[in-house]
């Protein structure tokens, strides 16, 4: 009645095809994860040493004066930041806030994809403390900054 099947040496070809497109599957998804994985890296170690050398040298000033710098002061915090992929003339405003536009116009850029693109640094400021920053625009969005930190 029974018919003992011959031992089975291999894959077949539909099993193969299916591991196939299973890979594909799973490739079509990682691969854009991936490349705003890399991208997120890149911002974060280009531009965020930055950004931290010009807050923490406003919430210095902001503590011992209870004012944020503006104009030449403010201008020798930029001067310590590493400005290579934002202007280094950055216009903080009297609230302590201050915008960066990524400038990375070349294609070989690593930023290239956010060229002009902005980002603003606002401190949630009281009593000569600085609880806090809050990021806006689409540097941070990219960086995964949004809101207070």
């Amino acid at each position: 009645m029974f018919t003992k099947m011959k031992d089975s040496k291999g894959f077949t070809l539909v099993e193969l095809m299916i591991v196939v497109a299973i890979i594909g599957i799973l490739a079509a998804v990682a691969v854009p994860y991936y490349q705003r994985y890399i991208q997120k890296a890149r911002l974060t170690s280009l531009v965020w040493p930055g950004i931290h050398t010009i807050e923490t040298a406003q919430a210095s000033y902001y503590s011992l004066n209870g004012a944020f710098a503006t104009g030449t002061t403010a201008a020798a915090f930029e001067a310590d930041a590493n400005t290579k992929y934002f202007p280094a003339a950055i216009s903080p405003t009297a609230s302590g806030a201050f915008t960066i536009t990524i400038s990375s116009s070349a294609a070989t850029s690593p930023l290239h994809s956010l060229d002009t693109q902005t980002l603003i640094a606002t401190p949630a400021a009281a009593n000569g403390i600085i609880s806090g920053w809050t990021y806006t625009g689409g540097v941070a969005t990219a960086m995964g900054l949004s809101g207070i930190q």
